[in-house]
C-alpha cells in the first residue's frame, strides 16, 4: 500500500509540473552541418509529461517537442525513446552530415536520412529488439514469456535483409537539429511495437508503456489513458497526421494473411491509393479517417476495419480495443453515427456481406457446437472416457499464468485441476494424464471445434510433448525472411530444464478435432499436428495465420491488427491462413462429439 501511496504521489507530481511548466518557443540556433535540411528553422516548444505503465504506475517524466507548423503532434528524441521503452539502453546518434545519421543502440544500428526521410537497416528487427527484458539474448520473436518454455534459438533465411521505410513517400517528416534525430512519436512507436506487446501511446496528456508487454493489456487499453481523448474534435494538424502514420503502418507492417478486401491493392500501391482505388467504400473510409469530426474518425477506424477483417486477428475499430466507457455521452453520440455510418458503407461495399455473413456462421457454429456438447457430456466437463478413447474439450491456448510463475519461481506448487479448474493448460495436462496412466485408453481426442486462439508458447508446449517438435515456423511478411524459432520445454513440468524432460513420452494414439471455428492457435496447432504426422478429424480449421500486435493511434487509441513479424507456415513453407484441412470430415455436428466413432477414425488412420 506505502508503494502504491508513493507512486500515485510521484504521477501527481508529474502532472503538477506538466502544468506548471513555463513553455517558451525555442529555435534552435545551434550550426547544422545537414546543409539545408530547413529543420534548425523549425520554431517549436518542449513540454514535460508523466510517463505511466497501464496500471497508471508512474515511470518518470520525459521531455516531447511540438514543432510550430504541427503543434498538436508529439516528436521525440530517438535516444529519449529507447530509453523509456528499454530501460538501462540508449541510441547513440552520430552525425554523418547532409541530414544524415546512424543510429547505434545494444541490439543493431540503423541509418536515417532526414532530407529524405529514410530509416534503413540491415537488422531492423535486431535494431527494434526489446525481448532482452523477457529472456536475455532473445531475438525479436513473438513470445509470451510463459515459463513452460524458454528460448533457445533462432534461424533465419536469409540471415539478414536491408530494409529501407520511406517516411517521406507518406509526408511524414523525420526531424534532426545537428545533434540529435525526432520522430513523431507515433510513428517510433509503431517501429517498435512487437509480437510481446512492448507498446508505448501518447494521449496528449500521459505516455504509457508496457514494460510487462501482454501481461500489462490483459483488458486492452486502459480507460484512465483513453477517455482524455474522447473529444468531438481533431485538430486539423493531427487529423493530418495521423491518417498519413496510419497509411504508412499497415502498408508497411500488415502481415498480409491473404484474406482481406484491401489488402492486394495496399500491397501493390499503399493504403492510401488502395483507398481511392475502392470505389465509394474506400473513398468514404478514406474521408472519415482524415476527418477533424471525432465521431467521423471512429467511424472510419470502423469501416476500414471491414475492408481489413481477417476473421478475428485485426480489429483497426478503435472501440474494440479503447475502453471508451469513461465518458457515457461521448459514447452515447458516438453510436447512432457509427452504425449510419457502416450501414451506408455496407451499401457501397455489397462484397463485404459474405464476409460478415461468414463471421456469424462461425460464431452461430461454435454456439451449436457448445450446446451439443454439453447436452451430451454435461456443463464444464472436460474429460470424458468411451471404452479405449478419452476424449478432452480444449477451449482455449490461453491458461491462468499466475499459478505457473509461482510455481517456477519457488513460491507455490504446480497447478493441479483442484486449484485452477478453469486454467486451460491445466485441463490438457490433466485430461493427457489421466489417460495415460488408464491401460484401457489406447486413443485420445483434443477437441478444438469451439477454440478461437491463445498463447503460442501452449502450442509449442503441447508440440514439443506430442511430436518432440519445439519450435515454430514464420515468416516475416516485410523482410521475406522464413524463420524457424526452437524452444526448450519442461516437458515433465518439474520447474528445471534438463535432460529429464527427453524421457516423457505419450503412447496414445492422438486425433485433433478442429472446426470453421478453430481460429488462430487453433489453427496453428492442427497445421503443425498435419506436419508431424498427427490425425486431424472434423472440418477445415477458420485460419488465422499472423501475430497479433497491439498499436498506438496517433492521438492514442489502440487497435491490433496481423503482423508482418510474424506469419506462421508449414514445413512446406505455406501460408496457412486458408486453414487446415482434416484426413477425415464430419459433415454432422453430432458426429463431433460421437467418440467411439472419432476413436475408430483415428484407429484407422494410426493404422496405415
Amino acid at each position: 500500500m506505502q508503494h502504491y501511496k508513493k507512486d500515485r504521489l510521484w504521477f501527481l507530481l508529474a502532472i503538477i509540473m506538466v502544468g506548471s511548466l513555463t513553455l517558451t518557443s525555442c529555435v534552435d540556433n545551434k550550426d547544422n552541418p545537414s546543409g539545408g535540411s530547413g529543420d534548425k528553422d523549425k520554431k517549436y516548444v518542449e513540454r514535460l509529461f508523466p510517463v505511466v505503465d497501464p496500471q497508471k504506475k508512474a515511470m518518470g517524466t520525459v521531455l516531447l517537442r511540438f514543432y510550430e507548423d504541427m503543434p498538436n503532434v508529439a516528436y521525440i528524441n530517438v535516444s529519449r525513446f529507447q530509453e523509456i521503452m528499454y530501460p538501462g539502453t540508449t541510441i547513440q546518434v552520430a552525425n554523418a552530415g547532409d541530414g544524415k545519421y546512424t543510429l547505434t543502440n545494444s541490439c543493431g544500428s540503423a541509418k536515417v536520412d532526414t532530407e529524405k526521410d529514410l530509416f534503413m537497416s540491415s537488422d531492423y528487427e535486431a535494431f527494434t529488439n526489446m525481448m532482452g527484458m523477457v529472456q536475455p539474448g532473445m531475438p525479436n520473436i513473438a513470445y509470451d514469456a510463459l515459463p513452460i518454455i524458454r528460448w533457445k534459438s533462432l534461424d533465419a533465411s536469409p540471415k539478414q535483409v536491408d530494409v529501407t521505410l520511406d517516411y517521406g513517400k507518406y509526408g511524414i517528416d523525420i526531424r534532426e537539429d545537428g545533434e540529435n534525430v525526432y520522430f513523431p512519436f507515433a510513428t517510433i512507436a509503431d517501429l517498435y511495437t512487437d509480437g510481446y506487446m512492448h507498446i508505448a501511446a501518447f494521449n496528449g496528456q500521459t505516455v504509457m508503456v508496457a514494460p510487462n508487454g501482454s501481461y500489462s493489456l490483459y483488458n486492452d487499453y486502459p480507460e484512465f489513458f483513453i477517455t482524455p481523448i474522447l473529444q468531438e474534435k481533431r485538430p486539423s494538424d493531427m487529423a493530418d497526421f495521423s491518417y498519413k502514420n496510419l497509411c504508412f503502418t499497415l502498408t508497411n507492417f500488415f502481415g498480409y494473411p491473404g484474406r482481406t478486401l484491401l489488402e492486394k491493392s495496399m500491397k501493390e500501391k499503399g493504403m492510401d491509393q488502395a483507398l481511392k482505388d475502392y470505389g465509394k467504400a474506400g473513398e468514404m473510409t478514406r474521408e472519415l479517417l482524415h476527418s477533424t469530426d471525432m465521431f467521423d474518425y471512429i467511424s472510419g477506424t470502423s469501416t476500414l476495419n471491414c475492408l481489413l477483417n481477417d476473421g478475428g486477428h485485426t480489429y483497426t475499430d478503435v472501440t474494440v480495443i479503447s475502453k471508451m466507457t469513461g465518458n457515457p455521452a461521448f459514447m452515447d453520440k458516438l453510436k447512432p453515427i457509427r452504425v449510419a455510418k457502416l450501414k451506408e458503407f455496407q451499401g457501397y461495399c455489397p462484397e463485404y456481406t459474405p464476409i460478415n455473413k461468414k463471421h456469424s456462421a462461425r460464431k452461430l457454429l461454435s454456439t451449436q457446437l457448445k450446446t451439443k456438447r454439453q447436452e451430451k457430456f454435461g456443463k464444464d466437463v472436460h474429460y470424458v472416457k468411451v471404452g479405449n478413447t478419452a476424449y478432452c474439450q480444449f477451449e482455449s491456448f490461453l491458461c491462468d499464468d499466475s499459478g505457473w510463475r509461482k510455481f517456477y519461481k519457488g513460491e507455490g506448487p504446480r497447478p493441479t485441476i483442484k486449484d485452477y479448474p478453469k486454467d486451460w493448460l491445466v485441463i490438457i495436462i490433466d485430461a493427457l494424464e489421466k489417460a495415460q496412466n488408464d491401460p484401457e485408453v489406447k486413443n485420445f481426442i483434443i477437441d478444438l471445434s469451439t477454440n478461437s486462439g491463445g498463447s503460442s508458447d501452449v502450442v509449442i508446449f503441447l508440440s514439443s510433448l506430442l511430436c518432440d517438435k519445439p519450435y515454430m515456423l514464420y515468416e516475416n511478411s516485410l523482410t521475406g525472411q522464413k524463420m524457424k524459432a526452437t524452444f526448450e520445454v519442461d516437458r515433465n513440468l518439474d520447474g528445471k530444464f534438463d535432460e529429464k524432460d527427453k524421457d516423457v513420452k505419450i503412447n496414445l494414439n492422438v486425433g485433433v478435432l478442429t472446426s470453421g471455428y478453430s481460429f488462430s492457435c487453433a489453427n496453428m496447432f492442427p497445421a503443425m499436428m498435419k506436419d508431424y504426422g498427427i490425425a486431424l478429424i472434423g472440418q477445415q480449421s477458420g485460419g488465422g495465420a499472423c501475430c497479433v500486435l497491439y498499436n498506438p493511434s496517433a492521438e492514442g487509441f489502440g487497435y491490433v491488427y496481423s503482423s508482418h513479424r510474424s506469419r506462421l507456415i508449414n514445413e512446406k513453407g505455406e501460408n496457412i491462413d486458408g486453414g487446415i484441412m482434416p484426413d477425415y470430415e464430419l459433415d454432422n455436428t453430432d458426429d463431433f462429439f460421437d467418440i467411439p466413432k472419432i476413436g475408430k477414425l483415428i484407429e484407422k488412420f494410426y493404422a496405415k
